[in-house]
């Protein structure tokens, strides 16, 4: 499963200053209590992180090991 699979309607990109971002393709507003971005030192965090948006849209995250993990 790609990272766009996992996560529909985000992209993934690496930081300059090391780490990852991520970023909603389609914006929400700034009162929904969602986040447009959310960052992560490593892979794993970020894919918690946005294991959290996700929950907080009342959706269930995806099941299955991250890409690359062993």
């Amino acid at each position: 499963m790609t990272t766009t699979e996992r996560f529909p309607g985000w992209e993934i990109m690496e930081g300059s200053g090391g780490g990852y971002i991520a970023f909603r393709t389609v914006l929400v507003p700034g009162r929904s209590g969602l986040s447009n971005v959310r960052c992560g030192a490593t892979l794993e965090e970020l894919f918690k992180h946005l294991e959290q948006e996700i929950r907080g849209q009342g959706r269930r995250p995806p099941a299955g090991r991250l890409p690359g993990a062993a």
